[in-house]
């Protein structure tokens, strides 16, 4: 007969329920001790570890109360009290800041996360970057709404990653081709595969499928020729894959929540700021 087997011994126990009134005690013993720490400072030194991220916290939309160190070096400040409570207004330009205080505003109403959103930040350089944005209501210890805490985070965009065989081609194959229609069969064609077997690897590889992938590819490529040639919008439009200028301003509009033509603008309007923030 097979020998029995013992059952797994428990590492970790659970701990002893607690009455209310010890409940409230040790409560009240983490709030007292929070009152000497700081919060800030252990962020800063957290996220230095991180610098992949960037942490801000808001006490109304767009009015900023802190930034982490790694959005300070993007704004080529030193000292964050420079920043305390100026507005995104003050610190980016016009329809960038637009955006983010309706999104801040839409969590300070609702409640709500703001969870994986896509936002234009800006790299130390002055270069407008893609970012996945997360904006959660901050809340005191009643309970009431009373800031946003957030951050942002580099985007691995899937055009980036060592993708492995059959994607690696098909993806290659769109980047190669973006100037041009490009259809699910044509690709299925290029790897062997049905149709159905593209769209099903796309979705488990990238959570996308390849039409919704190379929308995002296209816009990609368009916010680096927005910033890098003077290129008209009809141009750029062709050159990504767009039929005219009116289908690159609706899927970059849905994609990073403004118009072409005003992230051009807002981009060139940091880029001098930049520089001038550069020579103080």
């Amino acid at each position: 007969m097979p020998k029995a087997t013992r059952a797994p011994s428990i590492l970790i126990s659970p701990p002893p329920q607690l009455s209310a009134a010890e409940k409230a005690r040790r409560l009240k013993d983490r709030q007292l001790w929070l009152k000497d720490v700081d919060l800030l400072q252990a962020f800063n030194e957290l996220f230095e570890y991180m610098p992949e991220y960037r942490v801000f916290l808001k006490r109304r939309p767009g009015e900023i109360m802190f930034l982490s160190r790694a959005m300070l070096r993007t704004l080529h400040v030193e000292d964050e009290a420079n920043l305390i409570g100026l507005t995104d207004h003050e610190l980016t330009p016009g329809p960038l800041a637009d955006l983010y205080q309706s999104r801040d505003e839409m969590v300070l109403r609702t409640g709500k996360p703001l969870v994986g959103v896509l936002e234009v930040w800006f790299t130390p350089e002055g270069l407008p970057e893609w970012f996945t944005c997360y904006k959660l209501p901050l809340r005191n210890r009643d309970g009431q709404t009373v800031g946003i805490i957030g951050f942002l985070k580099e985007y691995d965009h899937p055009m980036d990653l060592p993708f492995h065989e059959p994607l690696k081609t098909l993806v290659d194959y769109i980047k190669e081709n973006l100037g041009r229609p490009i259809t699910v069969k044509e690709l299925a064609e290029r790897a062997y595969l049905s149709t159905r077997q593209v769209q099903r690897l796309f979705r488990q590889e990238m959570g996308l499928n390849p039409k919704s992938f190379i929308t995002k590819m296209r816009v990609h490529r368009a916010v680096h020729l927005l910033i890098s040639t003077d290129l008209p919008l009809s141009e750029i439009a062709l050159q990504v894959g767009f039929c005219d200028q009116s289908a690159l301003t609706y899927y970059f509009r849905r994609e990073l929540g403004l118009t072409p033509r005003r992230f051009r603008r807002a981009a060139r309007d940091w880029k001098e700021s930049n520089n001038c923030r550069s020579t103080l």
